[in-house]
């Protein structure tokens, strides 16, 4: 009996200590891919922005103007080839998770049909099944919430695929091109106006004799 109890109260903890592991190494590094993703898009947004302050410096030199066309081209596919690859490394570890929650949960439902069928063997006793189900419901609670929270963490990253996926990242690099003629007219007619006239100010406002 004692052995017995054991088992009993041993096994679901042991799963559970591996639920909770899983969990938490698993979204760590989700978590770290997807950090890394966001500092590549920085540091890579602050090089492609160096870089077309140079293609405005070089306009006139056309072999220094068609280098830096070509570096910015060779960067692009670089760069696209990185972020893309967070994003397979995202997949993967998110399927891996999700195969351990299952697994966890199969060992959770193995177990908890074996305690039922000893209640029944031995005892029969109503009261006590109910007294077994209540003891192993909050296991598959914590479960739920686990494959929830892996849902709310992957949902928005991997919801996106093929053509559409591209153009989201393509959107995030050139924000711009998001914006239809109309907008860029009415941004242009907005703050133009605003430097003429700043322009025009600063002329009447300067000191002929200073």
């Amino acid at each position: 009996m004692t052995w017995t109890s054991f088992l009993d109260e041993g096994i679901p903890l042991l799963f559970l200590i591996a639920l909770g592991l899983t969990v938490y190494r698993g979204f760590k590094m989700n978590q770290g891919l997807l950090s890394e993703r966001e500092e590549l898009l920085k540091r890579y947004l602050l090089f492609r922005g160096e870089r077309q302050v140079r293609l405005k410096l070089h306009r006139e030199d056309e072999r220094v103007y068609h280098e830096l066309l070509k570096n910015l081209s060779a960067s692009w596919k670089n760069f696209k080839k990185t972020y893309d690859q967070y994003l397979v490394s995202f997949a993967q570890n998110t399927a891996k998770i999700r195969l351990s929650l299952q697994i966890i949960t199969l060992g959770l439902v193995v177990n908890s049909v074996r305690l039922f069928v000893e209640d029944y063997a031995f005892s029969g006793l109503r009261p006590h099944l109910v007294y077994t189900l209540l003891k192993e419901l909050p296991s598959y609670v914590l479960v739920i919430l686990s494959f929830s929270l892996l849902r709310m963490q992957s949902h928005r990253f991997l919801s996106l695929k093929g053509e559409a996926a591209k153009m989201d990242r393509e959107l995030l690099v050139y924000p711009n091109n998001s914006r239809d003629g109309e907008e860029k007219d009415t941004l242009y007619n907005e703050f133009d106006p605003l430097g003429l006239a700043g322009a025009e100010n600063d002329k009447e406002n300067q000191d002929p004799h200073w």
